[in-house]
């Protein structure tokens, strides 16, 4: 039951959040957008391991050309070019929401244009809301679950083929509906919307699949079949094998 023992969170204690947010006060800033608060969130919560932050130049650059970084999507903190300029590798900066800093960045890496910087982070407090992925997890270690179905759904169709599908292999539903899409959850089904939506293109298809895990999905039902043939040569990486709507596997 790995899939439902705790994953790495970014925090640091509540002291050395109070000190450090001491110490950010003083550092260059960067005003996070409303997709970046919501992926900062992910990644402090565990919803982005084994990522401890923003990819390095040469990890980008890999997941870019398909090569196993681990997170096979490209992640970095896009930030504007006169921003960029001012800040070097080794540099740390605050990373900011509309309520004060939520995490440190510890920049390692510089590149591009438009202006990319990687490096490890550490939150001082989570800018988000909903149930976190170790929040999810413990919920379906309390319950005795054995398996857990994910599905990223478009429409309620493919939310009650999927509740089909859990009533036939005896495992629970999570449901993960990325922002825009509304759905209901039957019974003791999970509903754990997505604060940030995928990427575009086939990588948003891993993404998904990689956040899916993280809140503790053991398998992974996709509805649509083009999407099918895209995740089937990632999932044994991923870690989530692909349940076919009409419960094979």
């Amino acid at each position: 039951m790995t899939h439902f023992l705790p994953v790495r969170e970014l925090f640091v204690s509540p002291d050395a959040a109070t000190a450090l947010g001491a110490e950010a006060e003083k550092l260059p800033a960067w005003a996070l957008d409303a997709r970046q608060v919501a992926e900062l969130d992910l990644l402090l919560s565990g919803g982005f391991t084994p990522l401890r932050g923003y990819m390095t130049e040469a990890d980008y650059r890999a997941a870019c050309e398909g090569g196993d970084t681990g997170w096979p999507v490209p992640f970095a903190l896009r930030v504007a070019a006169d921003f960029a300029r001012g800040v070097e590798p080794g540099h740390d900066i605050a990373l900011r929401d509309a309520d004060g800093v939520v995490a440190v960045l510890s920049v390692t890496d510089r590149w591009g244009d438009p202006a990319r910087l990687g490096g490890k982070v550490k939150g001082l407090r989570r800018p988000g809301s909903g149930p976190t992925p170790n929040a999810l997890r413990a919920l379906f270690r309390g319950r005795g679950t054995g398996q857990v179905l994910a599905v990223l759904p478009a429409s309620q169709a493919d939310v009650d083929m999927a509740a089909t599908l859990v009533a036939r292999m005896g495992a629970a539903l999570l449901v993960q509906p990325a922002p825009g899409v509304v759905v209901d959850a039957p019974g003791d089904a999970v509903l754990a919307p997505l604060a940030a939506g995928p990427p575009e293109g086939p990588r948003g298809l891993l993404w998904q699949a990689l956040v899916a895990r993280n809140h503790g999905a053991t398998h992974l039902v996709l509805p649509d079949a083009a999407a099918r043939e895209i995740y089937r040569p990632h999932q044994d990486r991923i870690g989530l094998p692909m349940v076919l709507p009409d419960g094979n596997r």
